[in-house]
């Protein structure tokens, strides 16, 4: 029902252990049990951890976490869900889409053998996931967990009505509350720096386009053409979003509202499996990669005000899926990437481009 932080605390020191045992991996790869496509890296607020998805096709999505200090990390630790088993795949469950929390604690959503998907919390280090919130607060499948910056307010999109409507869970006094209520699908919400906004996703008529919710109104933010989607607030108010307005079958480029106004900030980037655009801590850097063979070897990242631009190159090809994260003062960059073009598995890379911008 809320946070059991003395259980996590608990579980924390009993994974220590774990956590200090395995030998830091070699510069820049962050190492996993296995093989498989790593997907969706996120860092933790204070840019201590990286949690990230590892998809084998094999009819499971796993979660890990790892610890790293520059571009050095220790081996990743998976996440157990509470009551898995092995009813497909190697462990019949998926692990997906992690938000985290300002006290360290990872949110994400979560299935068990095809059941439904439910929102689960965990702190690196630590045992096996909790969940979240409980069926008769709220029943039936529960996804795009967002969190509120002072941690108090979890925004998720409910199917218990409509296709997917966006309801919002308060910490202290344990109650849900509804948010939209249309018979579209409502997706990514996310909060604004002072948690008095919320943008989302809704899509209709075969297209996707960014609202943002403010009060209980709701004020269309981009639209049009073929869809806009996973936005997330930059800094000066600024808005970041995939867009594929140029038409079906057409690359997605990467779009920006900056001043009320609609912008292009790259064309042919990158859609990342499930991740938003990449932004900097504090929203002023966005980084992506290219669809295009020529420039998948480099992760370009750009001012979203448009003053600069720099580009990340690599051994690598098919870069995509960038984080960013601060340490220090210093700015580490993740991404995934194939080691060669005929590579069977994606990997996770980490890399200190403080230099460079």
């Amino acid at each position: 029902m809320s946070f059991d932080m003395r259980s996590l605390r608990i579980a924390a020191v009993a994974g220590v252990a774990a956590l200090l045992a395995p030998l830091a991996a070699s510069a820049g790869e962050v190492r996993y049990n296995g093989e498989g496509h790593a997907y969706h890296p996120m860092w933790s607020l204070d840019g201590r951890f990286v949690a990230f998805e590892v998809n084998r096709y094999a009819g499971d999505i796993e979660l890990f976490f790892a610890e790293v200090k520059g571009d050095i990390s220790q081996d990743a630790k998976k996440v157990s869900l509470p009551g898995g088993g092995s009813g497909f795949g190697s462990s019949g469950q998926v692990v997906v889409n992690p938000s985290w929390h300002p006290q360290g604690i990872a949110v994400f959503e979560g299935s068990n053998q095809g059941g439904e998907y439910r929102l689960y919390f965990a702190q690196p280090g630590g045992a096996s996931a909790a969940e979240m919130l409980p069926t008769s607060l709220a029943p039936g499948n529960l996804t795009f967990p967002a969190i509120s910056p002072d941690g108090n307010m979890l925004a998720y999109v409910s199917a218990e009505t409509g296709n997917g409507d966006i309801r919002s869970w308060n910490r202290a006094t344990n109650k849900v509350t509804q948010l939209t209520s249309t018979s579209e699908s409502e997706m990514f919400p996310m909060y604004n720096k002072d948690g008095e906004r919320i943008l989302f996703t809704r899509k209709k008529n075969n297209t996707e386009d960014v609202f943002e919710l403010v009060g209980g109104t709701e004020t269309q933010l981009a639209g049009g053409n073929g869809d806009q989607t996973r936005p997330a607030y930059a800094a000066n108010d600024a808005i970041v979003f995939f867009d594929s307005g140029r038409g079906e079958g057409k690359a997605w480029d990467l779009g920006a509202i900056v001043g009320g106004t609609k912008k292009e900030l790259a064309k042919g980037v990158r859609l990342p499996l499930r991740a938003r655009p990449a932004l900097s801590p504090d929203g002023k850097w966005v980084a992506y990669g290219f669809d295009d063979p020529t420039k998948n070897t480099y992760i370009e990242v750009q001012a979203v005000d448009g003053s600069k631009k720099v580009q990340v190159k690599t051994k690598f090809t098919a870069c995509g899926e960038p984080a960013l994260t601060e340490q220090n003062g210093r700015i580490i960059i993740a991404f995934t990437a194939l080691p060669a073009s005929d590579s069977d598995w994606r990997f996770l890379y980490v890399q200190d481009i403080t230099d460079m911008l």
